[in-house]
């Protein structure tokens, strides 16, 4: 290009002409990059949704978990309580019936030894 050109009308048209075309580039591209950055926001604010909601249902399951360990653990508590109390009174029991086995085994001794002693005879003059 010459700059005694810069006169002639078709090189004024030609360079409206690509002022305008770059001028229109560069709104264009100004409004694609606002779309893609609203599509990014919204996107991460999508996964930022999505991320939370999975937490949540992830805090949810864990949370119904321990309870579900909890409820066992109090209900073996509650077995293991009952049990003992149930092994103490047949320990009571077990003590009381051996006590008395004991006592009628000792009774059984006596009878025994009075009907094996030999009787003792008397002398008659």
């Amino acid at each position: 290009m010459n700059w005694s050109d810069v006169g002639n009308p078709s090189v004024v048209i030609a360079a409206a002409v690509q002022l305008i075309a770059l001028v229109g580039a560069y709104y264009g591209l100004k409004a694609d990059n606002s779309k893609l950055a609203a599509d990014v926001a919204i996107s991460m604010l999508t996964e930022r949704a999505d991320r939370a909601a999975a937490d949540s249902s992830i805090k949810a399951d864990l949370i119904g978990l321990i309870a579900t360990a909890e409820r066992y653990v109090e209900d073996l508590s509650h077995r293991v309580q009952k049990l003992e109390a149930g092994q103490d009174e047949w320990t009571k029991t077990l003590r009381d019936r051996t006590h008395e086995l004991a006592n009628k085994l000792q009774d059984l001794a006596l009878k025994v030894d009075r009907l094996e002693r030999p009787r003792i005879q008397t002398i008659e003059p």
